[in-house]
Formats: structure tokens, C-alpha cells, sequence
């Protein structure tokens, strides 16, 4: 018997059906991109929410297994994607119209702008075909023919129990915000069917951990306190029908969705690149219409748009109405509500929670008009914005500026020039009340070697919109003004530099400031691509900024800086092809008020992807030492697919993973995941509902691919 299952195991590793490929791209090493993870990192560094980057790394996932030609207009995708800047671009253009196409990676390092650091970088988005782009024509039974099913299925779990889960739920009424209703499993399920990008159409179903499915096992009381918060399919569930390029209709969609436009001033609803390594990368390259495919439950419009496009002109004009969570209060003894602000965490597991959930109603109603000429592009967009509910933020002096009321309308206008080696970018919004918020920018190529970005904006404290995303560094659009300097240099084969400088100031307070406050950020990093398989950098970033402090004996809090300096090592490189290794040590300083703080971060990364079996295996052990959060440092992971993991490491102790996709069959891929965080000195982990009583923290993650 035991020879049998030898056998058997031998012929399923070793002599597996050959349609796998074995160099199939997937995220282990597409997202693995240090120009994608960089960016993760800083987005992840700068909330405490809980983000699917899915709808940002959609668009990535996709081309990394059906590469854009760069022979065709659709390498026009590749400055939407930040793969290239508008100078490279430009380059091949002007080498394919003097040679002709080009054939192979060493080809595209002839070009003005590439060089093997470069090439290597986006290969794994591009291809050399010379296949035209699909026909506008479409026909819906290509379509159903060679469209293609996809359904994945995911399990998840912390497998150590934290304090909402002790408390029997029969208790839930007495601590209405302390006690998990449902299990601590999470389960999520997708499916999409997609045709080129042409025809799309899918749902996304998900369940949180400490969320209930069913009201299976509540009391009575705890019933009729969350009413009809629960519905019959869940927590959450995300459907939408997509159509591109039928003749004049470019886009048109039914369901949910994002907006994208300009800048990001007036309208962007999904989430957006912000500073990064990647100095000369803010101007936004907006898709207008695209599909929502997260979990961010707060953070997407609902309803229909449309996309029709007259030679130069595009017209969309969307609808939505969609219910987000919101903090309710009552406004007057009538009994009537009104909400303080917008609940984005997406948590419903409490009593708390749920009656939050689906709080206000949010409709909008509006229409962009771009007009793309030679060498400028101008948009507009009009917004209409009604809640259902009075929109009333509390008395805190902070908050005396915030929208009030009930409905909104902002406009916006937003321009693309292209004058030679120069290229402005901006957009000036404003809202029915007269308040302005505004950016404007220029890249400058003074040689394909010698990259410059120049920024300035300016947002109001008065300006408000429910969805919008511009460049910025506090967390919302709004009470912000700074320029931005951004350099990117080629100082020789193999070697570049890049860097930036952020000056801002913030003229009303904020929370946590007392007063207006200012600060600064600078960032220099120096890469080398010191072999065809190894990349090292060493990058220094400094932050300053302002903040409340209150000493022992002060009355009132006063504003002091806060200063953050961070060193980073990055060295990755590969051993025959299917070996690859990353080292990272990275520390900070962390002072405030004369107060000192340090801490490090080491880890080693390794990822084994055999060319002649199913299976990739990614593995990382950390060791990381903090003095507190304040000197906490995030650092990506590798993940199954859409999922995302970037955890602050912090406090002192040591964290590894375990990642393993294999390819059962053709249609099947399977992955696991388990990951481990083991603290020194601590009896407990985190606080209030979600602590736990042990020093580790143990996570495991299940999912299956299937193709129809």
C-alpha cells in the first residue's frame, strides 16, 4: 500500500500534465514588483483600515498574463498602468516609426529611455507581438465562445481566539460593542466572466471575521436590536455587468463600479497611487469608468454609467445610489437622525457595528465631457450629491469647517499639455458653495537620462466631496497646501537616483493638532542593478511633522514636531532561474518632545518556482524590534491571489510565512498560506475585543482557482 501512494505521489509531481506552464505569472512575482509593493506599503502605512488593493492591482494581474504589445496603440496602457512615463513613450513611437517593430528586450534597451534596469522591470507587462488590437466590432457569441469563467473561493482565519469571541453571544445585549455576533472564519467567494476585457460580468461575496451569516443562534433582544441590518445574502455582496467598445459606445457598465477622472480633485472613487521611490510617478492617468471588484464596502458608486465617444469627445454620464455606514445621532427630540461622519471600516460583527451599517444613502448624479486634442486634453466634470439623512459633525473645533446638510454639487475642470519635453497636468474643483481646491504640475524630461516633477496644490479647508482622491498627504482632500519636487536620474549604466521633496502645511486643525501646522518629507533612493539577476537599493526617508503634546503639568495640549528617519537595505536577486531571494534590514528613528524611540526590521525572503513542476513556494522570516508603534515599520508579504497582506511590525519579536500554489489540474490551482507572528515579552496581543491572551498570532488562508 505505501508503494502505491509513493507512486502515486511521484506521478503527480513529476509527471504532471505539460499544459502547465511553468513560468504561468502570477502574483507571487508580478505584485513582487518593488514599484507596485512600495506603493502598497505607503497606502497600508497610512490608514488603520483594513484595504483590498484588488481594484488597484486588477489592471496589473490581468496584463501580467495577457502582456500589452508594444508594437500596437495598446501600449498606450502602459503610461495608465505607471509602467513607462510619457518620454518613453513617446520614444518608442519615435524608434518604431524610424525601424520598425520591436522584437526582442534587448531591442527595447536601444530605445531613448530603456536600459536593461528599465526593460527588466516591465517585462513582465509587455510582449513584442504584432497583433493589432481587437476590432470595435463585437460579436456576443465570440464572446460566451471564448470568454473566459473564473471563480475563487477562500477560507481564512486568526486560529487564536480573541475576547469577542469568549463572551457568549447571549450577553451581546449588555456589551453591545465588545461582543463578535458570528464566527471567527472568513469566507469570500468571486466570480467573474471576462472577454478581453470586453465583456465582463461577475459578483463578489464576502463574510468578515466575527460577522453572522444567518441570525441562526441570537436571542430575541439581539434580533430586534440589529432589525434589519442583516439581509439573507450576507454581510456584503458586489455585482456588476461591464461592456467596452461597441462602436461609439466606449463603456458602459450596470452595477457597481468606480469613477476616475482627471486628478482625482472632483471625482475618484476607487483608491490611487500617492508618493512613492517612485519620484516623477503623481500625475493620475484616470480610466473613467471601471469595475469594482473589492471588498471595501464604503468606497464604490452603485447604479449605471455610460461612455460615448465622438472622435475627440468622450461624454459619461453615471448614476448611483448606494448605502454606506455612518455614525447616527439624534438631532432633535422628533426622533429624527442625522449621522457625524461616514464608518469606512466595513466592520459589522457588534450590536455597535450593525447599526451603523447602511446608515445613509448617498445618490449621485452627474457627467464628464473630455476633449482630447494633439497635444491637450481638457475635461469637466459636474457632480450632484444627495443624502438621504442630515450630514452633522460633531462640536470638536476641528471639525468646524466639514461639510453640513444634505446635498452637494462640485465641479471641476482638469487639463492634460503636452508641449514637447514639457507636460502639465492639473485640475481646479469647486463645489455649488464657492469653495476651491486645486493642482497643478509639470513633468520635465530634460533628456531621457534627467527627469524632473513640479507640483503645487492648494485645498481649502471649506472643500468637501464624498468621493475624491487627489495627491496629497493628509488623509482626505481638503485644508491642504504644499509643493512637491520629484527628481529621477540615470547616472549610469545599472545605476539611477531618485528622489523628492514634499513641503506642506495644513492652514486649520486638524485632529490630533490643536493649531495650523506645517511639515516636510524627503526621500533619496540609490538603485544599482548590479547583474541581469540582482537589484540592490539603499533608500533614507525623513519625515517632520506636527502634533499635539500634552507634558504632566501642561493644561492645554501644544504643538510640537514630530521628526521619523528611516534607512532601508533591499537586496533580491535570482539563482538559476527559478531561485529567488530577497534581504531587507531596515531601521528608524522615531523622536518627539526630545524623547528618542528606534527600531529595525530584518528579514529574508526566498521563492522557489520549479521549472518543471506545479508549485511555487514563497517563504520569509522576520526579526523585528520597535520601542513602541510610533517606530513601527510595514513591510509587504506575499499573498494569495487578491489577497493582500501588509502588517506593521512592531513591539519585539520575530513573524514568518508560508506560501504554496500548486496546480492541481489544468482548470484548478490551490493555494496555503499560514503566517505567524511570535512576540518577546508579551503576555497578550492587541486590546479591547480583539485581544488576545497569548504572545503569537497565527493566520491561515485557503483558496482555489477554477476555471469553467
Amino acid at each position: 500500500m505505501k508503494a502505491i501512494i509513493k507512486y502515486l505521489f511521484v506521478l503527480v509531481i513529476f509527471y504532471h500534465p505539460r499544459i502547465v506552464d511553468a513560468q504561468e505569472r502570477d502574483s507571487l512575482n508580478i505584485i513582487n514588483s518593488e514599484f507596485i509593493t512600495d506603493q502598497l506599503e505607503n497606502i497600508a502605512s497610512s490608514t488603520d483600515l483594513s484595504i483590498d488593493f484588488s481594484d488597484l492591482m486588477e489592471e496589473y494581474i490581468f496584463y501580467s498574463k495577457n502582456p500589452i504589445s508594444i508594437n500596437t496603440s495598446d501600449r498606450n496602457k502602459l503610461l495608465e498602468l505607471r509602467i513607462v512615463n510619457e518620454n518613453q513613450l513617446s520614444a518608442i513611437e519615435i524608434y518604431q516609426n524610424k525601424y520598425g517593430n520591436i522584437h526582442s528586450k534587448y531591442e527595447l534597451a536601444a530605445v531613448d529611455g530603456f536600459d536593461q534596469q528599465v526593460v527588466e522591470r516591465i517585462l513582465p507587462f509587455v510582449s513584442f507581438s504584432e497583433s493589432a488590437s481587437s476590432s470595435d466590432q463585437l460579436k456576443l457569441k465570440y464572446a460566451f465562445k471564448y470568454g473566459r469563467h473564473q471563480l475563487l473561493l477562500r477560507y481564512s482565519q486568526i486560529v487564536e481566539p480573541s475576547a469577542a469571541y469568549l463572551v457568549s453571544k447571549d450577553s451581546a445585549a449588555y456589551y453591545p460593542g465588545s461582543v463578535y455576533l458570528g464566527s471567527p472564519q472568513k469566507y469570500y467567494a468571486r466570480y467573474s466572466f471576462d472577454f478581453n476585457k470586453r465583456v465582463r460580468f461577475g459578483f463578489t461575496w464576502d463574510k468578515d471575521a466575527g460577522e453572522l451569516i444567518f441570525r441562526n443562534g441570537l436571542s430575541d433582544t439581539v434580533s430586534k436590536m440589529i432589525g434589519n441590518k442583516l439581509n439573507f445574502i450576507s454581510d456584503f455582496f458586489s455585482a456588476h455587468l461591464f461592456l467596452h467598445k461597441l462602436g461609439f459606445v466606449k463603456k458602459i457598465i450596470i452595477g457597481d463600479y468606480h469613477l476616475e477622472f482627471g486628478q482625482g480633485m472632483t471625482m475618484w472613487s476607487g483608491l490611487s497611487f500617492g508618493k512613492s521611490s517612485e519620484s516623477t510617478q503623481i500625475k493620475k492617468y484616470g480610466r473613467g469608468i471601471s469595475v469594482n471588484t473589492s471588498v471595501n464596502e464604503n468606497r464604490f458608486l452603485r447604479g449605471g454609467a455610460i461612455t460615448l465617444g465622438f472622435k475627440k469627445f468622450e461624454f459619461t454620464a453615471f448614476y448611483s445610489k448606494n448605502s454606506v455606514d455612518g455614525n447616527l445621532v439624534l438631532i432633535d427630540s422628533l426622533d429624527n437622525n442625522g449621522v457625524t461622519g461616514i464608518v469606512e471600516t466595513g466592520n459589522h460583527r457588534t450590536i455597535n457595528e450593525l447599526l451603523d451599517k447602511d446608515a445613509i444613502k448617498i445618490q449621485l448624479i452627474g457627467a464628464n465631457i473630455n476633449v482630447k486634442l494633439r497635444q491637450l486634453s481638457l475635461g469637466f466634470t459636474a457632480i450632484q450629491s444627495e443624502l438621504d439623512i442630515d450630514f452633522i459633525p460633531n462640536n470638536e473645533i476641528y471639525k468646524k469647517y466639514y461639510f453640513k446638510g444634505n446635498r452637494l454639487t462640485n465641479f471641476g475642470l482638469d487639463f492634460d499639455l503636452s508641449l514637447n519635453k514639457l507636460k502639465f497636468f492639473g485640475e481646479l474643483s469647486t463645489t455649488d458653495r464657492m469653495e476651491l481646491a486645486g493642482i497643478i504640475g509639470t513633468n520635465i524630461f530634460l533628456s531621457d537620462r534627467f527627469l524632473i516633477t513640479i507640483s503645487y496644490r492648494n485645498f481649502s479647508k471649506e472643500y468637501f466631496s464624498f468621493y475624491n482622491n487627489p495627491f496629497r498627504e493628509g488623509s482626505v482632500g481638503r485644508n491642504e497646501k504644499g509643493y512637491y519636487f520629484g527628481l529621477k536620474v540615470y547616472l549610469a549604466n545599472r545605476v539611477s537616483l531618485n528622489a523628492y521633496a514634499d513641503f506642506f502645511e495644513f492652514p486649520w486643525l486638524r485632529y490630533n493638532t490643536s493649531s495650523p501646522t506645517k511639515g516636510n518629507e524627503f526621500l533619496i533612493q540609490l538603485n544599482y542593478a548590479a547583474t541581469q539577476n540582482m537589484n540592490i537599493y539603499f533608500r533614507v526617508k525623513l519625515d517632520n511633522k506636527e502634533e499635539n503634546f500634552r507634558d504632566d503639568y501642561d493644561f492645554l495640549s501644544k504643538t510640537i514636531e514630530v521628526n521619523r528617519q528611516s534607512f532601508r537595505l533591499n537586496i533580491s536577486y535570482s539563482v538559476f532561474g527559478y531561485l529567488f531571494f530577497k534581504n531587507r534590514i531596515e531601521t528608524v528613528v522615531y523622536n518627539k518632545n526630545g524623547l528618542s524611540e528606534s527600531g529595525y526590521l530584518f528579514y529574508q525572503d526566498i521563492l522557489y518556482r520549479p521549472n518543471n513542476l506545479p508549485l511555487a513556494i514563497s517563504f520569509r522570516y522576520a526579526i523585528f524590534s520597535t520601542d513602541s508603534w510610533n517606530s513601527k515599520i510595514y513591510a509587504y508579504e506575499n499573498d494569495i491571489l487578491y489577497a493582500f497582506s501588509v502588517p506593521a511590525y512592531y513591539d519585539k519579536g520575530q513573524r514568518a510565512y508560508l506560501l504554496i500554489k500548486y496546480k492541481l489540474i489544468k482548470n484548478i490551482d490551490l493555494w496555503f498560506r499560514i503566517s505567524r507572528t511570535m512576540f518577546r515579552d508579551k503576555k497578550s496581543i492587541g486590546s479591547g475585543a480583539d485581544e488576545i491572551l497569548s504572545n503569537h498570532k497565527t493566520e491561515i488562508k485557503l483558496q482555489a482557482k477554477i476555471k469553467l
